[in-house]
């Protein structure tokens, strides 16, 4: 879980913004709230982020899979002076021009609660820290890196016993410029670095579902290998009334000839006359498993389908299923972009009251958040204010992020009131200004001047590209 992210400068984000996760005043559906640590405040469960076309959810969701791959990668995955990847500083507006892009992320840690974020330009991190949060309400520095110092290693200043001498002499030496201390620390097996970077790296993931690829393989390697997976994946799919009555692992397709010669080739500098039964092994290890589902005919008997014959919301459904479910067990933070593409809305909203049942995922498990165009979700049977963001553009052309709970009890929003109704006739914002009709030119213009008709070569009733109809 999460208590807050922060982003400023980058893409549409100019200004700074905060999803703020913690729970608002509402009493209602307590099933809907995670617990912290003792003395900390509950986290809402799952947060659904709206808004127009263009207006940032997917910029929120690229600044979390920015920082996530920072820290993943910034000290093995990047040489010397390679610029860091996805940094993306605003660009509409000039004040922002050279300017550092800042992440900051707030999330508990067993029994404690930190703080950690960086700035960084794309060639190089400017600023990095690490605090503790009190139960006070007061910070505590742990870490804080600053401009580089003049012996050409990084400038940190670690603070308290978390600490040894080693950390200290060795982490700013061994940090490079587009590197993060945390990520060099957690390297060296520095003990609080190694378990924070561990808790972000993973405990926190952002899924993106491609409409037109999608890969079964982590679905059909779970089907095959766990019974009970695959009977709940059924049961839902059943209820779900798609028409499977279940699914299961095929046989995957035998290897060519040409592809174990291939292999076998390659391997025989290293196994000489072994190599035609090992390259054999391994070019069946290799083919994909196939998932196969169950249809019930109209006599009663069954029939089976490759799983590449079904919807494509019906192959993210059974993705979103297996994806919820590795979450919960792992008591897990989930970023979704375009949650429900595909899925009727109906279903979407089943799959988000399995989540956050209390029996399927506990007050101290995992938390979800997606971006949707699905404003059917957005009702108070489903939610509560607390869960509900906006994002809109602001007239300088800046993202800005806001809660339902956010506005004034005396004007909005009442916990019982029809969330969807008023968000799309535009009471909270987040849905544009283009009124009833899109104006311009119309796409098909009824009339069209009879010389533009004669030049395009249209004319007598006949129908062309650039000519009207009969």
């Amino acid at each position: 879980m999460i208590y807050e992210f922060t982003i400023e400068n980058f893409r549409s984000f100019g200004q700074a913004q905060t999803l703020n996760l913690i729970k608002g005043k509402e009493q209602k559906k307590p099933d809907n709230l995670i617990s912290g640590p003792d003395g900390f405040p509950k986290v809402v469960k799952t947060a659904a982020i709206f808004g127009h076309n263009a207006s940032g959810k997917s910029n929120l969701f690229r600044a979390v899979a920015t920082f996530i791959q920072a820290v993943q990668f910034s000290t093995i995955g990047l040489n010397p002076g390679s610029p860091i990847p996805g940094i993306e500083p605003h660009r509409l507006d000039p004040q922002w021009d050279g300017k550092p892009t800042r992440f900051e992320i707030v999330f508990p840690m067993g029994a404690r609660v930190f703080r950690y974020g960086f700035s960084a330009l794309p060639q190089a991190i400017l600023d990095e820290h690490l605090e503790e949060e009190l139960k006070s309400g007061n910070r505590r520095t742990l870490m804080r890196r600053h401009a580089k110092g003049a012996d050409n290693a990084a400038n940190v200043d670690f603070s308290g016993d978390e600490f040894d001498k080693a950390a200290r002499e060795n982490v700013p030496k061994l940090t490079r410029d587009n590197a993060l201390v945390l990520s060099c620390g957690a390297s060296l097996n520095v003990p609080l670095l190694r378990d924070i970077y561990s808790r972000i790296a993973t405990g926190i993931s952002c899924v993106q579902f491609s409409p037109f690829r999608m890969i079964p393989d982590p679905l059909a390697e779970e089907i095959q290998e766990d019974a009970e997976f695959r009977g709940m994946l059924s049961a839902l799919l059943r209820d779900a009334d798609i028409g499977i009555k279940g699914v299961r692992v095929g046989q995957p397709p035998e290897p060519t000839l040409t592809e174990i010669e291939q292999l076998q080739r390659q391997l025989a500098p290293q196994y000489g006359e072994r190599a035609g039964a090992v390259a054999s092994q391994l070019a069946a290890q290799r083919s994909p498993k196939t998932i196969v589902s169950e249809h019930e005919r109209r006599d009663g008997s069954s029939v089976e389908f490759p799983w590449s014959d079904e919807s494509q919301g019906t192959q993210l459904f059974a993705q979103l299923a297996r994806i919820f479910r590795q979450a919960i067990r792992n008591r897990s933070t989930i970023f979704i972009d375009e949650f429900g593409a595909n899925i009727h809305p109906l279903l979407s909203e089943r799959l988000i009251e399995l989540f956050q049942d209390s029996r399927n995922n506990p007050n101290d498990g995992a938390q979800l958040v997606f971006t949707t165009h699905h404003s059917q979700l957005m009702t108070p049977a489903l939610f509560r204010k607390d869960q509900i963001w906006i994002v809109e553009k602001s007239s300088e052309g800046q993202t800005e992020l806001f809660s339902l709970a956010d506005f004034r009890a005396d004007k909005y929003t009442r916990s019982s009131e029809p969330f969807e109704k008023h968000y799309l006739n535009g009471r909270y914002g987040g849905v544009g200004s283009f009124g009833p009709t899109l104006a311009g030119s119309p796409l098909c213009p009824a009339e069209r001047p009879d010389n533009h008709r004669d030049q395009a070569g249209i004319g007598g009733g006949t129908t062309g590209e650039s000519g009207s109809g009969p």
